[in-house]
């Protein structure tokens, strides 16, 4: 088949929109497309979650792609996305790259505290994906809203410079499409597995989760080739995890 990736010619800049996700869905939009807000005023999140855009200069993101269901792999795209946005961060904050990681399996963590998170969404057809990429991170602001104060936090600690939000989602779409490429590849797949886990939240910590209708506590072992989280529970059980539940706390 052939692969939409996104183009950098399709970008499109609105200032306000109920939600960029569901702006990008719109048939009439063609694979390839993306496009960044100044303001969302219903922004998803994953299940029934919304998400919360903080600060004086949050980014916006949503594009949309076409993949192969038989060569791709929905949970290892969701951290791919990550590691992209990662990638793109530590290009252009450097300081980054001591304080900032993935948390599985798609959010951007600063600390112990959330920064961006990723929700990717999915429709199947004749043997294909049509994958919309929404993205939410919090450059910078003053003030957290006293119910999140100690959930998030904001990536930089001053204002971008002019230009910056356009060139740094400029550089987010060539590293989301590499992502993709990069999936298509298993022995580079595997690569970057190592890379993911070595700026990992969750590497060599001990969490807890519901698994199987019970709570669960084990030390995290990796991510699998298929996007899987790896957890060596207390007793010595071997499990995988497809997801966070709502109990999934890190010990």
């Amino acid at each position: 088949m052939q692969y939409r990736l996104l183009k950098p010619e399709l970008g499109h800049r609105i200032t306000s929109v109920n939600s960029t996700n569901e702006w990008i869905r719109n048939p009439e939009i063609p694979f390839g497309s993306w496009v960044i807000a100044e303001e969302q005023t219903e922004g998803k999140g994953r299940g029934q979650n919304s998400w919360q855009s903080l600060g004086e200069e949050p980014f916006i993101f949503s594009g949309k792609i076409r993949l192969s269901a038989a060569e791709i792999s929905l949970p290892l795209v969701s951290i791919f996305v990550s590691s992209a946005l990662l990638k793109t961060i530590y290009s252009f904050f450097p300081k980054r790259l001591d304080d900032t990681t993935i948390k599985w399996p798609n959010d951007i963590y600063k600390d112990d505290k959330k920064v961006a998170g990723i929700l990717i969404q999915s429709e199947f057809s004749n043997g294909v994906y049509d994958v919309v990429i929404g993205i939410g991170l919090n450059f910078f602001g003053q003030t957290i809203p006293e119910p999140l104060a100690d959930k998030a936090s904001f990536l930089c600690e001053k204002q971008l410079s002019e230009g910056e939000l356009e060139r740094f989602a400029n550089q987010l779409v060539v590293e989301i499409n590499q992502a993709v490429i990069t999936l298509l590849d298993q022995s580079q797949v595997l690569k970057d597995l190592v890379w993911i886990e070595d700026h990992s939240l969750l590497k060599n910590k001990v969490i807890e989760t519901e698994w199987d209708q019970r709570i669960v506590r084990g030390r995290v072992l990796g991510i699998d080739e298929l996007g899987f989280l790896l957890i060596m529970t207390e007793t010595g059980q071997k499990i995988e995890l497809m997801d966070t539940s709502p109990k999934f706390r890190i010990i």
